[in-house]
């Protein structure tokens, strides 16, 4: 699963440096919005769930130790990370009382991003159920009827839920299990009444109504995270499991 992240930043060309650094994907993370100031930051923060927020300090309407401050009070589980062109302690140490989790000085360099995002890392894996995972392996579960009692069922939807945006394939399955491919695909079936592929299919289809409920993405956007080969293959299998398109559906939320 790709861990979802909010730059605030009122300067245009940073928020470009930084949609083009490719130690964001190589570190597992995806740069999911972006914001020029805290105010907006919040209002995106309230619509959409976010696992970290990267924030500038100095910004009009909102800096970014106001928008720490609030995120704190308003107790929203974010890493919150600070960036400053000011090598100053006294910024660093208003960080740390709100929450944040380092802070880097600008301009951010790609090693210095590398090394903080795979501190963020180690510590969402810390708990691998995180809440989101074990909320969608619940909801796929309730949604799909697939009988929540079956300890092989509730095993493969909570690792498939984990990893819904890395495209899991039934090998990846098997070896988690500690069972062979082929033993895997027979208890699938047996378990799910549909084959493998079929239950993906299940369950990227819920995710993707998830993720238009909570992001303003576009159908060819989330039609990439789920791995498929193209955004009009995505909306033929959308309108199968759904009986409307990616736009149709929207237009019902």
């Amino acid at each position: 699963m790709m861990y979802k992240v909010l730059i605030v930043e009122d300067d245009e060309n940073m928020r470009f440096l930084y949609t083009k650094m490719k130690e964001w994907e190589e570190c597992g993370f995806r740069i999911a919005a972006t914001a020029e100031n805290g105010k907006e930051a919040l209002e995106k923060i309230e619509k959409q769930s976010f696992d970290m927020v990267l924030t500038d300090i100095r910004m009009p309407d909102m800096d970014g130790i106001g928008l720490l401050k609030r995120i704190k009070e308003m107790e929203i589980p974010l890493v919150t990370v600070l960036v400053s062109s000011h090598d100053e302690f006294e910024y660093a140490r208003q960080g740390i009382l709100f929450g944040a989790f380092d802070f880097l000085v600008k301009p951010v360099r790609r090693q210095q991003l590398k090394e903080m995002l795979l501190r963020v890392k180690e510590v969402f894996q810390i708990d691998k159920e995180r809440k989101g995972s074990v909320d969608f392996s619940d909801i796929v579960m309730e949604k799909l009827m697939f009988d929540k009692k079956d300890e092989f069922i509730r095993k493969v939807c909570t690792f498939c839920a984990e990893n819904i945006e890395e495209n899991v394939t039934m090998e990846q399955c098997a070896k988690e299990m500690g069972i062979s491919k082929d033993y895997f695909g027979k208890l699938a079936r047996a378990h799910f009444h549909v084959s493998f592929k079929e239950m993906m299919n299940q369950m990227k289809i819920e995710y993707a109504k998830k993720l238009m409920k909570e992001e303003s993405l576009k159908a060819y956007e989330i039609s990439q995270i789920l791995g498929y080969a193209s955004p009009d293959y995505f909306t033929k299998i959308f309108k199968q499991y759904t009986g409307k398109t990616p736009s149709q559906y929207r237009q019902n939320l």
